[in-house]
């Protein structure tokens, strides 16, 4: 079955079971970028097909959501192509500062903002989630991180030759929003990204194949998307959900995008859906993108894919693009973006696989 969204923002197929363990992972939508090359391309799937591989072993081993979501995201935050950990975005003053959420779908969640030394932001999320009374630190200090017994990496572990070169060509753009066009309130990147104008949007239903993963996707443009997620259900029905950036190349210090707000980059709710977003984190924190899909699953009864598609649609009513994977406790699991492309990955028990 194909669906059209607003405005022709996504397509979506129907394809897969109504249960068992599933792993939906995605790094990040946008165009593929002027540096983009079929190396890096290889490398990207590569390294894509590592964090399905790792956290889909957890699944098969009884682990829970929660456990593979975190394993797939260590797999993406290690690998310096994608936008988190290890090769995340630098800002404006040089320094990769990152964000990342951990919920499970009891409620359960936390989220860390703005963080410079830690090796896996999703552990800081954890901890935060697990050993605190809070649910969200934004640039927690040396002793706070100490304490959570997370691993640590001097700032410059961080900082990659390919980011580097992204951050001069940003600044050399004359600000700290050159490559994203300007903020006055919705918009902020150039009105020829406005979906619709000229990406090819599109969605697909996300249940992988026992006999093997299926990765689609290539290197994220790097003045666009390259945040990484995971979202999983294990073989008791429980689902997490997780995200992890660097925002945004050059961007200006203390702003925060979408990822490690829950209900807006990261959801997940054990009686409706799991969810992980990418995409320009202002007009997913206008919609409330990821709360958005659990509520329509939820109260209006929308199935998965269609939710999805009318989220998105919002999305783009704020001049924003991305994808999102969404995964329900009960039933299939979807892989949608109005940007040109997006890099994801999925495997379930079921037998069927969609290549988006």
């Amino acid at each position: 079955m194909t669906n059209q969204g607003t405005a022709a923002l996504a397509t979506v197929e129907s394809a897969g079971s109504e249960d068992g363990i599933t792993l939906i992972i995605h790094a990040g939508a946008g165009d593929r970028g002027k540096h983009h090359t079929p190396e890096r391309s290889a490398q990207v799937k590569a390294d894509l097909t590592r964090a399905l591989d790792a956290g889909y072993a957890v699944l098969e081993a009884g682990g829970s959501a929660e456990d593979a979501v975190i394993v797939a995201i260590h797999v993406m935050e290690d690998a310096p192509e994608f936008n988190a950990g290890r090769g995340a975005a630098l800002t404006s003053d040089g320094l990769a500062r990152m964000d990342a959420c951990l919920m499970d779908g009891d409620g359960s969640v936390g989220a860390v903002a703005g963080v410079s030394t830690v090796k896996n932001p999703i552990d800081a999320a954890k901890a935060v989630k697990d050993q605190t009374k809070h649910v969200l630190f934004a640039d927690p200090t040396d002793e706070e991180i100490a304490a959570w017994g997370v691993e640590t990496r001097p700032a410059e572990y961080f900082v990659t030759e390919a980011r580097k070169r992204s951050l001069a060509e940003a600044q050399a753009g004359g600000d700290a929003w050159a490559k994203h066009g300007e903020i006055n309130g919705n918009a902020i990147h150039d009105d020829a990204d406005v979906p619709g104008a000229h990406h090819n949007g599109g969605a697909s239903d996300a249940v992988g194949a026992a006999c093997r993963p299926v990765v689609g996707g290539g290197m994220i443009g790097d003045e666009k998307h390259g945040t990484i997620g995971a979202v999983a259900r294990d073989a008791a029905g429980r689902i997490a959900a997780g995200t992890s950036t660097g925002g945004i190349t050059n961007q200006m210090h203390g702003r925060v995008g979408d990822s490690p707000l829950p209900g807006c980059g990261t959801f997940a709710d054990q009686r409706t859906v799991a969810v992980s977003c990418t995409g320009i984190g202002e007009a997913f924190i206008k919609a409330v993108a990821a709360h958005q899909v659990s509520d329509r699953v939820r109260f209006a009864g929308e199935s998965v894919h269609d939710a999805a598609v009318a989220t998105l649609a919002e999305v783009a009513s704020h001049h924003g693009d991305g994808g999102m994977i969404v995964l329900p406790a009960t039933g299939r699991g979807a892989v949608a973006y109005n940007s040109e492309m997006m890099n994801f990955g999925y495997r379930s028990a079921a037998g069927k696989r969609v290549n988006g």
